[in-house]
């Protein structure tokens, strides 16, 4: 809304004429009663006005004139309905605000946000997982969902998360709606698999929304939730980073079950479940990355306890610079082929990759990040 749209409203006119009454009384105060005086300024004239027009009073400036009187009561009774309705507009305007926000009809002004698309029961087990991470304990959360406002209020409720959690009201398969949540700016998007419709069209819509998202977010990691199998490959081309088919984990759980019952119990406490040692995600510093694997692993055990299962490279976005020599003119030569035409050099994301125990000579150098688990009793550990 541009400035001259918001004047032809019913609260720029009010403002507008409150400005034009201040305007015009300190003028008038200022001719009237002090051209002639000691205290001949406008700003006195102007303090005269505001007093006067919201009906304080202080009474150190008073008319001693007939028309500086008849201007004061002029002022003072035209304050009464402009400063009433500027004040009822502004009080609605706040309610309206706030009521928009609580029904999801508001963009998101923030970043570095955790964006839920869709939202079924399992949701609240991944939010409570990212609340464990003490590397994500103030971040703000945004759901994007087509709930009534009695289940985004339960919801709301369950979570406790006041000011962090944000909801925006839609179908997560239309980009107008998504673009509410501000994804471009988000530091992680979810889209998950819906309850309330069929697996089929669940998939559609969660394939629709990755499409969008990456348009808005290209660089912004997503991960999805499948209902069926055979869509896992539609999902990827759409652009997701990870794809996990609901109900595939939990069926190899069982599986592992079957051979012992403490298979279930080791991976509950991984998941952080349990009370026992979980699984946490740890950032390589300069120094580790001048040690093997050996080395770096007896000096964690030394130190803090934690038993390192994996070396981790961190995905990254590749583009055609990465792949090319630069020694090699045909090389540079399709580089500028592409750079003149204004062609995106982008080739996406690569990785993340894991490498599970690695020999105990292999060098860190290359390596961004470990996963440990972390001694028992020890969930603060980052």
């Amino acid at each position: 809304m541009n400035f001259i749209t918001w004047l032809k409203t019913g609260f720029g006119k009010l403002v507008l004429a409150t400005a034009g009454l201040l305007l015009l009384s300190t003028f008038g105060f200022y001719w009237l009663e002090l051209k002639e005086s000691a205290n001949a300024n406008f700003s006195n004239a102007f303090w005269w006005s505001i007093v006067t027009l919201t009906t304080v009073g202080y009474g150190d400036l008073v008319p001693a004139t007939v028309p500086g009187r008849i201007l004061g009561a002029l002022v003072m009774l035209s304050g009464i309905g402009l400063v009433t309705s500027l004040t009822g507009n502004m009080a609605s305007m706040l309610v309206e605000q706030k009521a928009k926000k609580r029904k999801g009809l508001l963009t998101v002004k923030i970043s570095d946000h955790v964006i839920i698309l869709g939202w079924n029961d399992y949701a609240f087990g991944l939010i409570e997982s990212l609340l464990k991470q003490t590397a994500l304990k103030n971040f703000n959360i945004v759901i994007v969902c087509d709930l009534l406002e009695q289940q985004r209020d339960e919801i709301a409720f369950k979570l406790d998360l006041g000011d962090k959690l944000h909801f925006v009201h839609g179908s997560i398969c239309q980009a107008s709606v998504i673009a509410r949540a501000n994804p471009e700016f988000a530091k992680t998007i979810y889209v998950l698999c819906q309850d309330n419709i069929e697996s089929k069209e669940a998939d559609q819509q969660a394939i629709y929304a990755v499409l969008a998202l990456r348009t808005m977010s290209p660089k912004v990691p997503i991960y999805a939730e499948i209902a069926k199998y055979e869509n896992r490959e539609h999902l990827r081309r759409a652009g997701a980073n990870e794809i996990l088919h609901r109900g595939e984990i939990s069926a190899r759980m069982m599986g592992m079950m079957g051979i012992n019952s403490s298979m279930l119990s080791f991976f509950r406490n991984l998941l952080g479940i349990g009370n026992s040692g979980r699984l946490l995600f740890r950032p390589c510093t300069s120094d580790d990355k001048h040690k093997n694997w050996g080395e770096l692993s007896s000096i964690l055990r030394t130190t803090d306890g934690a038993l390192p299962v994996a070396a981790c490279k961190l995905g990254k976005n590749l583009s055609l610079q990465d792949v090319m020599d630069e020694g090699s003119a045909l090389d540079q030569f399709i580089i500028e082929l592409f750079e003149n035409s204004g062609q995106d050099t982008s080739l996406g994301l690569q990785g993340p990759e894991v490498k599970m125990n690695p020999a105990d000579s292999e060098p860190m150098a290359q390596y961004d990040a470990l996963l440990v688990i972390s001694a028992a009793g020890d969930f603060d550990h980052d």
